[in-house]
């Protein structure tokens, strides 16, 4: 339930300034760049500055003082902090959001402005374009390695996870291992109900407060390990889970991000049981590690059982054992070249060993329980262009259109003026349509080419030919495909006038060669293409 004195101590903290924007124009975009570098020295110097400084105006000083005590983890005079708090300096103790002596009052957990990206509903209310997120002060204020109870503010994972999340309205949604509270709160924008579980009491207790700061009461918190609290089916599911692989034999471990088993095993769990927590039609997008060996190639595709459920599964990144083991060491405060850094590489090296893994890699995962009225999602060509093959195949007896497919793609997202998750969503669409769609259906289709598509031609100088043709998407992954000269000529003409076949017969004609062996190779050729989104079929998903 929303305590409402502590949403006008939001209120009151977004009328001193404290939001994301207002704080980079305050200390400026070098000392921004540099809090992304995990430096707080230059912003954590001007706010001193600041209030040394008998010139500064009330909001600025307002400004510093905020940004001082609930981000920087800073002590400051009562008097400084009733000024900036007034009436909700009360509220604010009463809640543990500060702790006060006889002249000093310090913040014992981070209170941090989020300013909400694209795509997040919005509007409700004054200054709801931006949330305040309750979590512990981490490595960014502190030199210590941190407490295996720590409460992880917002990352990189959770700003992904938000990113790629669809936000169409739905009834009843699920944040399985909420942290923060930050996915939770974003659900509740455009579900009717949320459901919250976290393993953490203490996690919890912080999303509450965090929940309340942003006068959110359709969040219900269940406290419990995973999927166990969760009895419901829901329309949609996501998590951002404690997917770091750890091994067992180190003291290194964080509830917000070790799982506390072998290897994978805790996200091979997780995804293999939530088709059975979702309603028909109902959706999911996770993000998740898992191992990956040379001997064998399988990903979270095959780990769903489920005959009704598809999964998409986006490689992003992979990592090799070493560099896997730095970054989660480094995460976890440990001082590089100590003791304690040189054992626990050795720890982490040993069990990856032990199951011969030669990659880590993170991605996301989405599932669709197919529906009589709603597509699944599914494909059974690459769309990654230059990237790793795709990994597609039909499921053995399963329902109409439900596949399993899994590509990589690891170029940086481009510009996405409605959001990633707008992008993505399109894309699941004509994979679902592609999952149903033979060879035929495709040929008699008229395709329209993605608006954002750049042509890029290639010479040797002298030679009047190019020596090779690229296409560059402006909008979702960036993608670049590699194109021949019949698809070239396609996708130029592809205006959603003629079909593919219509357009595989004049080409044919043009380049002297057979239309049927042409037609042929273009299916292939478009199938791929449609799946990344650089073509969009008119008669199939979202053709008015």
């Amino acid at each position: 339930m929303t305590d409402l004195p502590l949403a006008h101590l939001g209120e009151t903290l977004y009328h001193a300034g404290y939001t994301e924007p207002r704080l980079r124009l305050f200390w400026g975009a070098a000392a921004s760049e540099a809090l992304l570098r995990n430096n707080a020295a230059p912003a954590i110097h001007h706010c001193n500055r600041m209030l040394a400084d008998k010139t500064s105006t009330v909001a600025e000083r307002a400004t510093a003082c905020a940004a001082l005590l609930f981000h920087f983890h800073r002590t400051l005079p009562v008097t400084e902090a009733r000024a900036l708090l007034r009436e909700s300096f009360d509220t604010a103790a009463e809640a543990g959001l500060i702790t006060v002596t006889d002249d000093e009052v310090a913040a014992p957990f981070a209170l941090a402005p989020y300013d909400l990206p694209v795509g997040v509903p919005r509007g409700f209310r004054p200054g709801d374009e931006n949330l305040y997120l309750v979590a512990d002060h981490g490595t960014l204020t502190t030199p210590d390695v941190l407490d295996g109870e720590f409460v992880l503010g917002l990352g990189g994972a959770g700003r992904t996870l938000v990113s790629i999340t669809p936000r169409d309205r739905v009834g009843v949604a699920a944040d399985i291992g909420t942290g923060c509270g930050i996915q939770a709160l974003l659900l509740a924008r455009h579900c009717d109900r949320v459901i919250a579980t976290d393993i953490s009491h203490r996690a919890l207790r912080l999303a509450e407060l965090s929940a309340g700061l942003n006068a959110v009461t359709t969040i219900e918190f269940r406290h419990g390990s995973l999927l166990e609290p969760l009895s419901d089916t829901v329309d949609l599911l996501v998590s951002n889970p404690p997917f770091v692989i750890t091994p067992r034999s180190t003291d290194t471990t964080f509830e917000y991000r070790d799982g506390g088993m072998t290897g994978d095993s805790l996200v091979r769990e997780l995804f293999s049981r939530i088709p059975a927590h979702l309603t028909p039609g109902g959706r999911s997008v996770c993000l998740g590690n898992w191992e990956a060996a040379s001997a064998k190639d399988d990903g979270p595709e095959t780990w769903v059982s489920d005959d009704d459920t598809s999964v998409f599964v986006i490689e992003r990144e992979a990592l090799d054992p070493i560099a896997y083991a730095e970054t989660w060491i480094r995460d976890g405060g440990i001082v590089r070249a100590s003791a304690a850094w040189n054992d626990a590489v050795a720890a982490w090296l040993d069990d990856f060993a032990t199951r011969a893994v030669d990659e880590i890699v993170f991605g996301y995962v989405f599932m669709n329980r197919s529906d009589n009225d709603v597509s699944t999602i599914g494909s059974e060509d690459s769309a990654a262009g230059d990237e790793a093959p795709t990994t597609d195949h039909i499921v053995s007896g399963a329902a109409d259109g439900v596949f399993k497919s899994r590509v990589r793609v690891t170029s940086a997202p481009a510009n996405n003026p409605y959001g990633l998750a707008d992008f993505l969503t399109t894309i699941v669409a004509i994979r679902s349509w592609l999952a149903a769609a033979g060879p035929e259906e495709i040929a008699a289709t008229a395709f329209t080419r993605s608006p954002d598509l750049v042509e890029h031609r290639h010479f040797v100088p002298g030679q009047p030919d190019p020596s090779s043709i690229t296409l560059e998407q402006g909008i979702g992954f960036g993608q670049v495909f590699d194109l021949d000269t019949a698809l070239a000529g396609f996708v130029s003409v592809a205006d959603g006038t003629l079909t593919l076949r219509q357009t595989a017969g004049a080409l044919a004609q043009l380049l002297e060669v057979d239309s049927t062996a042409l037609e042929d190779q273009l299916v292939a050729q478009v199938r791929a293409l449609a799946a990344a989104g650089a073509l969009l079929p008119d008669n199939g998903p979202g053709d008015s």
